[in-house]
Order: C-alpha cells, then structure tokens, then sequence
C-alpha cells in the first residue's frame, strides 16, 4: 500500500479549502472547533488507512486532535452518529450540532452552473482584473467555471465581453480594418516584424489577418501581398549575397544573430546550406570574417567529452546540461554526426531525461514543498528548469505569481517549525 501520510502540496489544498469554507477560520470538520495552528490539526483519512483509505486530496479532512482521538479508525458518519447518540442519551440537545459532514458539500464541477451563477462569477474576475482572456479559464488559481459555459451561455468569448462591456478591438476588424492597420503601422515606423502585431500596436493577431485574408498562408505572404514589401520568395545564392550587401550598407558587419528575416537576411540554417558556413558568406559579400570553424579532430571531441564526465560514467541530465559544459558547440555536434541522437550513440552517452515532463498541480506543488523543506531558497527564475524544479510557464498555469507557491510552502514550514521548538 502508498505512503500514510498526506503529502505537502494535499494539505495545503485541505487547509485552502477549509479556510474557504469557514470565511477565513480553519476548523474542524467534526466538531466545528476553530484551530488557531497547524500544531492543532490533524491531516484526517475520511476513508480509514487501515480499511484501505488512500492518502489522496478527496479522502483527506481536517480534524482537532480531540476529534482524531476519538475517531480511531471509524468511518466520519459513523463517528458523528455515535457521537450525537451518546449526546442526546446523555440528555444533551442536538439543536447545536454541528452539520453533518455530508451535507455543505461544495457544488462539483458536474453539478451544472445556472447562467446566473456564471454571470456572477464571471462579473466578479472582471471586477477584479478588469479583463477576461481564454487563459484564464484554464487557470486554476482563477476558480473560474469550465470555458465551455462560455460556448454554452454566449456563443465565444467576444460575445461574453461585449455583454460585460469589455471594448475589444478585434470586434472591429475586418479585411479593410486590418489593411488600414498595417499600412498605418508602417508608415509610422517603416518596417513590419510578426512580432509586432499585437493589439498594443493597434494590429491584430497573424491568425486573425489569416482568417480574414485565407489566401495567403503566412507571415511572409502577408508581408509580400497585403503589405506590398519586397520579400524574396525564395532564398539562393545570389538574392542571399545581395540581401548580404545591402545589410552591410548601414551596418559595419554580419555575425551569426543578425541572419533573421527582422534584418531581411536568411537565416543560420539557409547560409549553411546554400554557402557551408557563415565564413563563406561573409567573405562573398565582403565583410570581416568573424568566425572560421577550424576542423575539431575525433581525438579534441573525445577530451572535451572527458571534461564534461571527468572520467566518470557517462551519463547526462540532458541535452541542455550538457552543451552547458562542453566545449563545443551544437552545431558543430550536429554537422559532424547529424544529430545529438547519433552523437551519443557514438560515444554511449546515456541521456537520462531528453525531454521535459508535463508537471499536473500536485507534481508542481510536491517539487517545490520538497525544495523549500530542504532549506533552499527561491532559485532564480532561469535557474528552474536546471534544478529540476517546474519552469515558470509551468507554474504561471497553477499560480497567479510563478513565486506564489514557494512563499507559500516556506509560510507553512516556518509554522511546522515554530510549534516544534
């Protein structure tokens, strides 16, 4: 059978849930007592452990050490019949009794939400945040109702905040409005890069442009076509030199960022291609030769990996540790064995993880409990991923501040430790 304790990250669920319950007091879900410090709770299986009760988030309540005592391994609605009984043959009134614990149950995500009861939670976000967005629907911390209401009670999103009186210019646009945009855009700054369009620079989305204009594919279509620039339809040799001496008659050089279409310059992949590397290329249109790659012998491969292992066993977290450590470049491995893959089958390099895991909440909240109780504290934010620790975009879907849950774990460890001394 699994561990008997409730994990960290299923209490802190418990004790958010009971403090919502009772407007901000945690109490026990027996006799109603107020607890005042985790030192006074007990992490209660509803479900018995010792008749096969799990230690899982729906079989655990909160408990007064009293209540626990008591409670031994009975079921809760035996315990509370048997405890009412002993009250009342004692002649006491059941008046005052606490609800039994059946009853109060928090409506489930199956049991349907009205299109009042929708309205008002989603009133009350917008009140909050002055804004709604498809996002926030999968966000847990949000508590908001399944987006499928929103299909269900307006048709899409637009309609829900035009009801809710959010303007939202993409209520506007249309193959005209969105011409006009563009062209506006460009005549205030010259140029047009896919990540400029975006609402704060009065442009819609590339997927609202395309789903208006379905005759073009993507941005570049859109650059060609809608917006008229003169965007080669292919890269060659010759266009690619001439775009090359272009880019260097207002700059002084061309290194290896500058190959993007922000530039009008091919990209990395397209100058290996056409001219085998970026030496090649920049001594064609005649600029300083910035890089040269030098032939790296097997023998130079085989020390540099011993670097990185230090004769030990051969064995990396992943991709990205690796190149962290190893004195060549990726693509250098990648020109010279065609893939990271063959790479380490060359040289029996086992790759324990090439791929980052999905976290679910529980996962992210354990790895984090688990970092703070050891004494860690918050990691910089691009050192997540590294320590093994959920990355923010992960976190960011649980929590309102990737931060959020690290404080919150370090609160309650702190708590923990205050009652133990």
């Amino acid at each position: 059978m699994g561990n008997r304790d409730f994990s960290d990250s299923i209490k802190l669920e418990v004790i958010k849930a009971n403090l919502e319950k009772n407007s901000g007091d945690i109490c026990c879900e027996v006799c109603g007592k107020k607890l005042v410090s985790i030192s006074e709770c007990h992490f209660d299986h509803i479900e018995p452990y010792a008749k096969g009760g799990k230690s899982s988030l729906d079989n655990c309540q909160i408990l007064c050490v009293e209540c626990n005592l008591k409670k031994n391994d009975k079921q809760l609605k035996d315990f509370v019949l048997e405890e009412n009984a002993k009250r009342f043959f004692a002649g006491e009134s059941l008046t005052q009794t606490e609800p039994n614990p059946e009853v109060n149950i928090v409506k489930s995500v199956s049991d349907k939400i009205t299109k009042e009861e929708f309205d008002n939670i989603i009133s009350d976000f917008i009140d909050r945040k002055g804004n709604i967005h498809k996002v926030d629907f999968g966000r847990e911390y949000n508590h908001l109702p399944s987006i499928h209401y929103v299909r269900q009670y307006y048709g899409d999103l637009n309609n829900l905040k035009k009801a809710f009186g959010i303007v939202d210019m993409s209520y506007n646009w249309n193959r005209e409005t969105i011409k006009t945009a563009l062209y506006e855009y460009l005549e205030r700054n010259g140029e047009i890069f896919q990540k400029d369009l975006i609402k704060s620079n009065g442009l819609p989305s590339l997927p609202c442009i395309l789903s208006y204009y379905p005759e073009y594919k993507n941005f570049t279509d859109i650059k060609r076509g809608l917006c008229e620039i003169d965007v080669p339809e292919n890269w060659t040799v010759d266009n690619a030199i001439t775009a090359g001496k272009a880019f260097l008659e207002h700059n002084n050089k061309i290194t290896q960022k500058d190959l993007n279409s922000r530039n009008n310059l091919p990209s990395a992949n397209v100058i290996n291609k056409l001219f085998g590397s970026l030496a090649n290329y920049q001594e064609l249109v005649g600029c300083e030769v910035t890089q040269r790659n030098e032939y790296i012998t097997d023998k130079q491969i085989e020390n540099a990996i011993n670097l990185v292992f230090n004769n030990g066993d051969y064995i990396i977290e992943s991709q990205q540790v690796f190149f962290e450590k190893f004195k060549y470049s990726q693509s250098v491995i990648q020109k010279r064995y065609g893939s990271f893959l063959n790479f380490c089958n060359k040289y029996n390099i086992k790759v324990e993880k090439s791929k980052k895991p999905k976290y679910t909440k529980r996962e992210v909240d354990d790895a984090i409990s688990n970092w703070v109780m050891k004494g860690n504290s918050i990691p910089p934010m691009k050192e997540l991923a590294r320590l093994g620790l959920p990355s923010q975009s992960v976190i960011l879907k649980y929590y309102e501040d990737w931060k959020e849950p690290f404080y919150l774990y370090e609160k309650m460890f702190e708590e923990v430790n205050r009652n133990k001394s």
